[in-house]
């Protein structure tokens, strides 16, 4: 049976304001996503375990945390290794701790063995034919993998206008990649996509209602969208992925 979340267990307090010396440098120290109630994590994610970057050796909590820090990218699925931020042993990656000390504490309520990653608070699957994870609860339930398209889209859009590997490009705005983002996208009827947050702040600084790639209408808030263009079907839709 898996130990308890961290947030149910009682830890030493964090301290905080002392010097920092070489084993905090290389991250053999807990973080915490909530330091008052001793919830292990960072700012990105809850979990109770740090990964060791594979390039530079070092312990952090996330891949995001790696890159702030560093002059270079982490590449999160050649990680092999993992410490427990319970008992600070280092030891391969994997759902549970392997210290008996810890009962087989779990590291996070979500586990993937193949992009290596954990996360303790959303709902999140595997798909393998993206073969990362995404945000969601699964193929045939709140998603599907569209082949022409080459990525997962909402089952709300299922009836949609294929554009082959829509996703594989970067957002016009703040030129994300977006097949890999971990922000909502949105497919606009044009079959162009943006990040749901970068549309709604576009529209917000140009006061216009069209793709910012092509200025074709959105749909939004009565613009009519033209027929779409070298497109199977013949009627528009907007979706929504989340990644």
């Amino acid at each position: 049976m898996a130990g308890r979340i961290a947030s149910q267990q009682n830890f030493p307090p964090a301290t905080a304001g002392e010097g920092f010396g070489e084993d905090d440098v290389l991250g053999f120290s807990p973080s915490f996503r909530d330091p008052e109630n001793q919830v292990f994590g960072c700012e990105h994610y809850k979990r109770n375990c740090k990964i060791r970057a594979a390039c530079c050796g070092k312990l952090y909590t996330c891949r995001f945390c790696h890159d702030k820090s560093s002059d270079h990218s982490m590449d999160r699925k050649a990680t092999a290794e993992m410490m427990c931020m319970r008992c600070l042993k280092i030891q391969p990656l994997g759902p549970v701790c392997s210290t008996p000390s810890c009962g087989e504490l779990s590291m996070a309520k979500y586990y993937c063995s193949t992009c290596k990653f954990f996360d303790d608070e959303r709902a999140v699957y595997h798909c393998p034919f993206c073969n990362i994870c995404r945000v969601g609860k699964g193929l045939g339930t709140d998603y599907f993998h569209c082949m022409t398209c080459n990525c997962c889209l909402s089952t709300k859009v299922v009836d949609h206008d294929c554009v082959e590997n829509c996703l594989k490009t970067t957002c016009p705005v703040c030129s994300e990649f977006m097949f890999t983002s971990s922000t909502s996208v949105r497919i606009l009827p044009c079959g162009h996509c943006i990040h749901a947050a970068c549309f709604k702040d576009y529209k917000t600084r140009s006061h216009m209602n069209t793709c910012p790639n092509c200025i074709e209408p959105s749909g939004d808030e009565g613009t009519k969208p033209k027929p779409p263009k070298n497109r199977k079907g013949n009627k528009p839709n907007i979706g929504d992925s989340r990644l």
